[in-house]
């Protein structure tokens, strides 16, 4: 996944005909098929146009061709194909990925050589079961290069093996979505732990952050590294992210002013935040937000020291 290619052992199978190599078999003992060498008989000059490892021909010298009396020809070719292989990551660990093997003609253009498939799916008999991809299905799909050279065009056969897989998606559910979303839900349990209990913040950066940043990162290690493709998971890992980030920010705010002195009045700029940001938010259904009236805002007293206080109440106010 992380090199975007697939590897897959196969055979490709063709057949042509080359009328030089008919005969009548009532002449030969009724002989109706031979073998011969590469270096008997005429082949095609194929080669895999999205190979990563290796763009030769294909070709086997040990491998021997099996020609009949009607001058059919029959090659098979055993080889480990090693393609290239888009990866799109939206839905990871939920995606379905389509990969292509493309055969095309190494000098003869469509007018000289055109290649039909023989079947319309890829044969998949002695498919191995693979423990992460599921084989969907196959299609063979014919298409045609266009290349320009020294203002002419020249077209090419070419013959496109899609081969459809989707992941298996238990291993993942188990060790990276469940981790994520019950990290994920103990970032709102920092907010119930009493600040008297002195790990308010250790709870958060130790306990929720580093988790998510440590899933983050192993997220994107099994992952491409290409911005072609960006994975939901990992866009709501890096918001998740920030929101911890956030949560220990405010922890370390709740903290400090709870430790602040009660005589010291409170900031201007944390009531605004307060009243504007904080109130509007925190409104449920039975109460309301005291700007939206037209009463001034009502006090609370608070003693200190035998000396009455009043403060504005910013926050809510019950409905009566």
């Amino acid at each position: 996944m992380i090199d975007q290619s697939m590897s897959v052992i196969g055979w490709l199978t063709l057949e042509w005909n080359d009328q030089r190599l008919r005969w009548t078999k009532a002449h030969y003992d009724d002989v109706d098929h031979i073998y011969a060498t590469d270096s008997e008989v005429w082949k095609p000059e194929l080669f895999i146009d999205n190979s990563v490892e290796d763009v030769s021909i294909l070709q086997d010298d040990n491998l021997l061709f099996r020609v009949s009396e009607t001058g059919r020809v029959d090659w098979g070719i055993p080889r480990i194909f090693v393609t290239t292989c888009t990866i799109d990551t939206t839905f990871y660990p939920f995606d379905t990925q389509e990969c292509v093997i493309d055969v095309t003609s190494w000098a003869h253009t469509k007018d000289e050589l055109e290649l039909l498939h023989l079947r319309e799916h890829v044969d998949v008999e002695d498919v191995a079961e693979n423990g992460e991809w599921l084989y969907v299905t196959s299609r063979v799909e014919s298409s045609v290069i266009t290349e320009t050279v020294a203002n002419r065009m020249k077209r090419y056969s070419l013959l496109r093996f899609v081969i459809v897989l989707t992941r298996r998606c238990e291993y993942y559910v188990t060790n990276v979505i469940l981790p994520v979303l019950i990290t994920s839900f103990l970032i709102i349990l920092v907010f119930i732990l009493p600040v008297d209990s002195g790990e308010k913040v250790s709870y958060r950066s130790d306990s929720v952050t580093w988790p998510l940043a440590v899933l983050l990162t192993m997220i994107a290690d099994s992952m491409p590294s290409t911005s072609n493709y960006v994975s939901i998971l990992s866009v709501y890992l890096a918001y998740t992210l920030i929101m911890g980030v956030l949560a220990v920010g405010l922890s370390v705010l709740i903290t400090r002013i709870h430790s602040q002195d009660p005589d010291k009045p409170v900031p201007v700029w944390l009531h605004k935040i307060t009243r504007r940001l904080f109130a509007r938010g925190a409104c449920w259904k039975g109460y309301y937000c005291c700007w939206n009236k037209k009463e001034p805002p009502s006090t609370i007293s608070h003693r200190t020291n035998g000396q009455r206080r009043d403060y504005p109440m910013y926050s809510l106010a019950r409905d009566r």
